[in-house]
């Protein structure tokens, strides 16, 4: 598990300075990643999805989006499977003669297209798991907003397993009960 003993921020930092150790240690990674997900079947795109997941890091790390060090690796993570399901869905959508292998209702959920009902709903989730207790929070953004397994969440935040669980299910009750609750009319 070299990628997670590395110091990832600092990695980032000399990649941003155009140091080319730190851009190969950044592309093993990368690459990795790549691999899990079976996209070497997909030999003539490879190159393309390795450089378009490359600059979307660098283009966040410059913009200051990547906020939390600890969360590098699997930021990464979710921004290469993302883009390689992007060109996948794209793949068959350009195929001749051939829809979609799902319904209309589902490819506009796929799409982003969402309701403004869903939009407001995931508003309104995302502004009560800030409302949580710090820990809470943090263990609840790890898991499902970067993707990361628990022991992936536990490792990172530096918390045992067990604990990790316990306080994922307590937060997940305070959100289901806040969520729950009638809205006043002010």
């Amino acid at each position: 598990m070299a990628a997670m003993t590395e110091d990832w921020n600092a990695i980032l930092e000399r990649v941003l300075e155009g140091d080319p150790v730190a851009f190969a240690k950044f592309s093993r990674l990368l690459t990795g990643f790549l691999v899990q997900l079976r996209a070497y079947d997909f030999e003539d795109e490879w190159n393309d999805l390795r450089q378009e997941v490359l600059t979307s890091v660098i283009a966040n790390a410059r913009a200051g989006r990547l906020r939390d060090p600890k969360a590098f690796v699997g930021y990464v993570k979710i921004i290469t499977r993302n883009k390689f399901a992007d060109r996948l869905k794209r793949r068959l959508r350009h195929q001749e003669k051939e829809s979609l292998p799902w319904d209309d209702e589902a490819a506009r959920s796929e799409s982003n297209e969402l309701t403004p009902e869903h939009n407001a709903a995931m508003g309104d989730l995302w502004r009560a798991v800030g409302e949580l207790p710090e820990e809470e929070k943090r263990i609840v953004e790890s898991v499902y907003a970067l993707g990361l397994t628990y022991r992936e969440a536990s490792r990172d935040i530096g918390m045992p397993l067990g604990t990790l669980k316990r306080k994922l299910t307590q937060g997940l009750a305070t959100l289901r009960r806040r969520l729950e609750e009638p809205v006043e009319d002010g």
